[in-house]
C-alpha cells in the first residue's frame, strides 16, 4: 500500500473516530448490548470451544465486548485475552492468555487490561477471534488502530474471525494492504454479514 493508502486509512480513522466521539456512553451500551447479542447467535460462535475476545477500551466508545465475555463463559467457553507482548512498532507480537475474570486482570501501560500471570493458549487452539475495528468494510476489510497487532496475529491463525463494529461504521469498502487479513463475519446493531 502506498502513501495513498495510509493516507485514505487516516482519514477513515479520523471519520470512524469522530461518530464514537459522538455516542453518548448510555448509547454506545445499548448499540454495544444488541451487537453482543447478535454475536452470540452468530454461526461462527455458536459452537465455539476457545474463543479470542478483545477488552474494551471503553473510554474510546469501543463496542464493550464485556457482556459478550460474562456470556459466553456461561455457556462454558474458554475465552481468551489477548496481552501485549512487545511495544515496539517493528515487531507488533502478542500472546494470548485465559481470562479467569475481572480479578484476574491488570492494566498494561497503554491502560488495557490484560491478564498476565494465567495460562497461556496457543493460538492453534483458538475457534474464533473476536477482532476490534474502528469500521469495516463489507468486503472483509478493517481499520484498526494502525498498531498492526491483529494484522500480525490474524496471519498465523487459520480460525473464523468476527468484526465488532457500529452500523454507522460498516462501508461498501476500505483500503487494504497485502498483509492486512479479512474478517470472515461483521456484525453491527443490526446484522451478521459474511463477507
Amino acid at each position: 500500500m502506498g502513501s495513498m493508502g495510509s493516507q485514505a486509512k487516516t482519514s477513515w480513522r479520523r471519520r470512524f473516530r469522530s461518530y464514537r466521539r459522538s455516542l453518548s456512553a448510555r448509547s454506545c451500551r445499548a448499540r454495544s448490548s444488541l451487537i453482543v447479542h447478535r454475536a452470540l447467535g452468530a454461526p461462527p460462535v455458536a459452537p465455539a470451544q476457545v474463543v479470542h475476545v478483545y477488552w474494551p477500551i471503553t473510554a474510546q466508545r469501543e463496542v464493550d465486548t464485556r457482556p459478550l465475555i460474562a456470556l459466553l463463559r456461561a455457556r462454558d467457553v474458554e475465552v481468551v485475552l489477548p496481552v501485549v507482548t512487545s511495544f515496539e512498532a517493528e515487531t507488533p507480537t502478542l500472546e494470548h492468555r485465559r481470562y479467569d475474570g475481572p480479578g484476574s486482570l491488570t492494566a498494561n501501560r497503554w491502560d488495557i487490561r490484560e491478564p498476565k500471570h494465567t495460562e497461556r493458549v496457543p493460538p492453534g487452539a483458538i475457534d474464533v477471534v473476536f477482532v476490534p475495528a474502528l469500521g469495516v468494510g463489507q468486503d472483509g476489510h478493517r481499520i484498526g488502530h494502525g498498531s498492526g497487532y491483529y494484522d500480525a496475529f490474524l496471519q498465523s491463525v487459520a480460525c473464523l474471525r468476527v468484526a465488532l463494529t457500529y452500523e454507522a461504521c460498516l462501508v461498501p469498502s476500505l483500503p487494504n494492504a497485502s498483509h492486512d487479513v479479512p474478517v470472515t463475519t461483521i456484525v453491527t446493531e443490526q446484522q451478521v454479514l459474511a463477507p
